[in-house]
């Protein structure tokens, strides 16, 4: 395996090269561009990467990436409800029982939202069993809609104080794992934020369609994704806050006692004050129980893309779960984020994979939980994953789905 140092030099010297191609080519629109950091990558996932993005620079290609474990380690919109089960910023017994019904599991164990909105979401989720790939997706406004009759802004007071000014990113080094009641406190993947500043710089469209709610996920955008990327390739690489499609209720608006809905305020009726998360404006708008027509998951993601983004091709699309497939599956270029420590998504990917053997897969080893980041190397993953052999143990079950599939490249190569 080639060290992290010549790995840099080697791209480096693909910059270079593409310097020097003739003034009609993509190299020239993106003389001066930093390269993409090699550290965290497989050589094979890095190589391929950074010959895609050269190959259609300048041409405004578009790129479409999943958040939540995608560009970030776990899901902002669950550890959200999990704070305010935590903190009880929402009374649970004051919630409707006919948005939020009494039911039972499949082992017979009685849920009720009073119990704990948290609680509630999970058994909710996990409530189709093998029956229904689709209904957990049912739970996803759950976050959103909880917070019936208060603003926006209270729901992104809550996002602030579970990012907690990006806390959970010392789990890189610690290796241990963030939580509130359990669920993973979130950080952007580094890689990830270099990854859409490269994009972004070599004239890429790039978006974030997610199944998170489209709040916080703007939150997490404007206040953890893009100051990573400002850093290294400047104001002009940050992602604009009208490309982020996601999951919403409508708005009562205060002011005017109109209903108003996420795509009218950034597409159909642009609102910079909402757009910026103006605090005063966010005030303004309170949350209400009715979904948002448009939808983000599964294949509400494509309908997404198609109906705010584009209906012709999709460059390359960033997704980490079986609720990305669908989107995947429009691009050619397709980067998979794949969780070593949920054995059940790399089966899934590895079948997706043997469907479409002819489209350019990367597929980049990562863990979300503890110790998480992304892993380069087999020896990487040995050596981070001592201490947790039973983390080590979904990993080797992982890796024996993705092996068969002719897509991890370099990652044996120690």
């Amino acid at each position: 395996m080639r060290s992290a140092a010549a790995r840099l030099i080697g791209s480096i010297a693909l910059v270079a090269a593409l310097a020097g191609c003739s003034a009609s080519g993509p190299a020239a629109r993106t003389a001066g561009v930093p390269a993409l950091d090699p550290d965290g990558w497989t050589d094979s996932v890095y190589q391929k990467l950074t010959d895609t993005i050269a190959g259609a620079a300048g041409q405004g290609r578009t790129v479409v990436f999943d958040f939540d474990n995608t560009t970030q380690a776990r899901d902002i919109s669950e550890a959200v409800l999990a704070r305010v089960q935590q903190t009880n910023a929402v009374d649970p017994t004051a919630l409707s029982p006919a948005m939020y019904p009494p039911f039972s599991t499949a082992e017979g164990t009685r849920v009720a939202v009073s119990q704990g909105v948290s609680d509630y979401y999970d058994a909710l989720l996990e409530s189709g069993g093998e029956a229904d790939s689709f209904r957990e997706y049912s739970s996803l406004p759950m976050p959103a809609s909880v917070f019936a009759g208060r603003s926006v802004a209270d729901y992104l007071r809550e996002t602030a104080a579970v990012y907690d000014n990006g806390s959970a990113r010392a789990d890189l080094g610690s290796g241990g794992q963030s939580t509130i009641l359990g669920a993973g406190r979130p950080f952007i993947y580094p890689q990830m934020a270099d990854l859409y500043g490269n994009l972004r710089r070599n004239g890429y469209d790039v978006w974030v369609v997610s199944a998170g709610i489209a709040w916080g996920v703007r939150w997490m955008v404007q206040n953890a994704l893009n100051p990573a990327i400002v850093a290294k390739y400047g104001a002009a690489a940050a992602v604009p806050p009208d490309h982020v499609v996601a999951v919403t209720t409508l708005m009562k608006d205060r002011s005017t006692g109109r209903l108003v809905s996420d795509y009218q305020l950034t597409r159909g009726e642009p609102d910079a004050r909402y757009l910026g998360l103006d605090p005063q404006r966010m005030s303004e708008l309170e949350i209400t129980g009715i979904p948002d027509g448009l939808t983000s998951w599964r294949g509400g993601k494509n309908g997404a893309i198609d109906n705010v983004i584009t209906r012709g091709e999709v460059f390359l699309v960033a997704g980490d779960s079986m609720g990305d497939v669908e989107m995947l599956g429009r691009a050619l270029n397709r980067l998979v984020v794949a969780r070593l420590n949920k054995p059940v998504l790399a089966e899934g990917f590895a079948a997706e994979i043997a469907k479409a053997p002819e489209a350019n897969w990367m597929v980049q080893p990562t863990i979300n939980s503890a110790p998480a980041g992304f892993v380069a190397t087999r020896c990487a993953l040995n050596e981070r994953t001592a201490r947790t052999p039973e983390v080590l143990a979904a990993a080797d079950k992982s890796l024996s789905a993705l092996t068969g599939t002719g897509r991890l490249g370099s990652f044996d190569d120690c």
